[in-house]
Parts: structure tokens; C-alpha cells; sequence
């Protein structure tokens, strides 16, 4: 296997993908809702007919569904769902190629809709955001890259991805009754929807599922796919970096990270980068 087929180093920022297209459907749906934004700025009673509401469900628009999830309610709504698209899209895309990445769109405003409808059948509210979208694909980061850190605002504090995700969902409970004018049972319904999804999808090679007893550490090979190591090379011995002590290398930065490594193998990786060079030159 060669340094540029092991997954870990598609995936990275090394400058090599297989596949872009999960990130490209990204930035189609935030050039989309952008492009529904100012639609809708242009023509409000168009876009008003698009939102979703029990009167229009009953009315047999059953498009509202979908189009409710592309519409915004002002520029700040519009920038912050886009924001938290972009941030939490760009952790799934990686994972995931663009058909599966819209219909993880698609799902999480489908059922976050949905829970919002069941629950206000009654009412004459108007439901719009991609709200219940960004929660599926926030799902979705955790379920892919569950100990990537962010630094929360404005506490400087690095918080895990699954972490995020939990304390979200609890606060989106807690928040539940509330006059706010935020559809948090949307939300909900987009985390719900996403993971369910994406469990249907990938089952237990997920890296993190909160239901299951032992969690898979994040960039450990599912098991299905794990090889038996070898044993360790002699990395004192000099010379020319072979393909098997890079393998080793390679395969324990990829169970543990760079920071595993000793001074003596850092220097055993650095040479192997330097003899890769000088090959590529010849």
C-alpha cells in the first residue's frame, strides 16, 4: 500500500482527496440558500408561500418541507445557519460524497419539520431556516469527528465535537415552551433525523455513536478493516527509511497521533519526507 492510499492521509490536509464531492455540495447549498436568501428579499410573498405552515401541509404543499428549509428570516439568521453550515460541514464532507451529504441536508429540514409540524398542528405559525439542516450535519460532525476541539465564545475553552453536539441538545431541551420565536423542536428533529440516518448508513463503523456501549476512538480503522501489526522496526539502525518502518510510522500516527512518536522516530519520519523529495526530483 502506498504512503497516498491509506486513508488517514486522503482525509488530511496533505493536498490529496479521492473524492471532492462532499465538499463541493457544501458550498452548492450555501450558494443556494444564499440565492433563496435574495429571492426572497426581492419577492416576500413568493417566498412567503414557500415557508412551512400547517394551513399549507393541509393544503396538500407538501413542498413546504423541503423549501422551508432553504428560507431565513433575516440576515442574521441566514449568516448563522450558513456559519454553522460551513463549520460543521466541513468536518462531514471528508467523510461522505455529495449525494449523501444533500440527502444529510435534506433529511435533518425533512424530520425537523416534521417534529415541528406534529407538535403545532394547531397553531398558524410559520416555520423557515436551515436550522434543522445544521443540526443534522452538526450530528454528523460528531458522529465522524468526535474529539475534533473548538474554542468556544467567549470562554477560551477547546470543546470536543461530541461535546458540542450533547451540550447543544440539552440546552435545545431546556430551552423547549419557551416564547423565543426559535423553533428548537426543529432542532431536535434535525439531530434526530441525521443520526439516524447516518447510523442506517454506516452502522458501527461510525467513530462515535452515543448509544453504543464502547465508543471506536476517532481515526481507528473499523474493525473489519484492521490489520494485525507487525513487529516494531529497529529505527536505530540507520540507513535508508524502508517501506516497512514507514508503515509503522505511518500506522501509529494514525492510532494515536504525531505526538506518539519519539524524537528518534520523528527524525526517522522527517528523512523518510527528505528521501520522498529527492526521489521526486531525480
Amino acid at each position: 500500500m502506498g504512503l497516498f492510499d491509506r486513508n488517514y492521509m486522503r482525509d488530511s490536509g496533505f493536498g490529496y482527496r479521492r473524492d471532492d464531492s462532499g465538499r463541493n455540495m457544501l458550498f452548492t447549498l450555501i450558494v443556494i440558500n444564499t440565492a433563496v436568501f435574495l429571492f426572497s428579499i426581492v419577492f416576500p410573498a413568493i417566498a412567503e408561500n414557500l415557508a412551512l405552515s400547517p394551513e399549507g401541509i393541509r393544503q396538500m404543499h407538501i413542498y413546504q418541507l423541503v423549501t422551508a428549509g432553504f428560507l431565513h428570516f433575516g440576515f442574521w439568521h441566514f449568516a448563522i445557519n450558513m456559519w454553522g453550515l460551513y463549520l460543521f460541514g466541513g468536518l462531514v464532507s471528508p467523510h461522505v460524497d455529495g449525494k449523501r451529504f444533500l440527502w444529510l441536508y435534506l433529511i435533518g429540514a425533512v424530520s425537523g419539520n416534521l417534529l415541528f409540524l406534529l407538535l403545532n398542528w394547531n397553531s398558524d405559525v410559520q416555520l423557515l431556516g436551515a436550522s434543522g439542516a445544521v443540526f443534522a450535519v452538526l450530528a454528523g460532525a460528531a458522529l465522524f469527528e468526535p474529539n475534533r476541539q473548538f474554542i468556544m465564545f467567549p470562554l477560551p475553552l477547546p470543546v470536543r465535537t461530541r461535546t458540542l453536539a450533547i451540550c447543544y441538545i440539552i440546552l435545545e431541551v431546556m430551552m423547549l415552551g419557551r416564547q423565543d420565536g426559535v423553533a428548537h423542536l426543529a432542532h431536535l428533529g434535525g439531530v434526530l433525523g441525521g443520526y439516524l440516518y447516518l447510523k442506517i448508513l454506516y452502522g458501527k463503523s461510525l467513530p462515535w455513536d452515543p448509544f453504543r456501549s464502547k465508543a471506536r476512538s476517532a481515526g481507528e480503522a473499523p474493525r473489519r478493516f484492521r490489520v494485525t501489526p507487525g513487529p516494531t522496526p529497529d529505527f536505530s539502525k540507520g540507513g535508508p527509511v524502508g517501506s516497512k518502518e514507514l508503515d509503522a510510522l505511518l500506522d501509529k500516527v494514525s492510532r494515536h497521533g504525531i505526538n506518539s512518536l519519539s524524537e528518534q522516530e520523528l527524525a526517522r519520519l522527517r528523512q523518510a519526507r527528505e528521501e520522498m523529495r529527492g526521489g521526486k526530483n531525480q
